[in-house]
């Protein structure tokens, strides 16, 4: 880690983190960084943009709710977790416009690129689940235990199976029916906590303890 930035993270009461738990929370590898900006949900041209208003422009964007973010400088392999408000607090000594990126990613889904190039991207983590055990299959629905290894899984979204965790444009899906925790029906679950899921779609068979599967956008 550069010395100025440990500086700066050791002031604003950052504790140092692992960057493959960086990965973990942003979809599994750097390769997903790319791919999460080319479908941001926001663009942003910050080349004008004073402390303050960069400040208000992120406020914008993340709300506060007490949690710890991910913080990260790619190019360096350097991972934080800290506070939101302090983030706010030293945006104009965490990112060197021209030089740097920062990738902050909130409560594992949310996921704002301050670029080298001076633009602001707003983006959502992959959600993904890795298949624990299946406790029951037919022809087109299966059963099973599973943890939320990224992002947020929510019913009704569809997820990728197959190679690379599903991820490529290609991958059959299947479709996530009902989430259960603790016997109890749930919208949601966000990583790193498990629950039982019915899965249904014809790609079902594919679905095997140890896979990953992620969900997909646009398709």
């Amino acid at each position: 880690m550069p010395p100025r930035l440990r500086e700066v993270l050791g002031a604003i009461g950052a504790y140092e983190s692992t960057y493959d738990g960086f990965l973990d929370a942003l979809g599994g590898s750097p390769d997903r960084l790319a791919a999460l900006v080319q479908r941001a949900e926001k663009r942003v041209d910050v080349s004008d943009f004073g402390v303050d208003e960069l400040r208000d422009a992120l406020r914008a964007e993340v709300q506060d709710v007490g949690q710890d973010v991910w913080l990260t400088r790619p190019a360096d392999r350097t991972a934080a977790r800290v506070s939101w408000q302090a983030v706010l607090g030293r945006i104009d000594d965490l990112w060197c416009p021209g030089q740097d990126d920062l990738v902050i990613i909130d409560g594992g889904e949310r996921v704002i690129v301050l670029d080298h190039e001076e633009r602001l991207f707003v983006t959502r983590a992959d959600a993904r689940l890795q298949v624990h055990s299946v406790a029951d299959r037919d022809a087109t629905t299966v059963t099973c235990v599973v943890r939320c290894v990224g992002g947020v899984v929510r019913v009704g979204q569809r997820f990728g199976v197959g190679p690379d965790a599903g991820t490529g444009d290609d991958a059959p899906l299947v479709t996530l029916e009902g989430i259960l925790r603790y016997g109890r029906p749930v919208d949601f679950v966000d990583a790193p906590h498990s629950a039982e899921v019915r899965l249904t779609g014809d790609a079902v068979v594919m679905v095997a303890p140890g896979h990953v599967v992620t969900a997909v956008v646009g398709r």
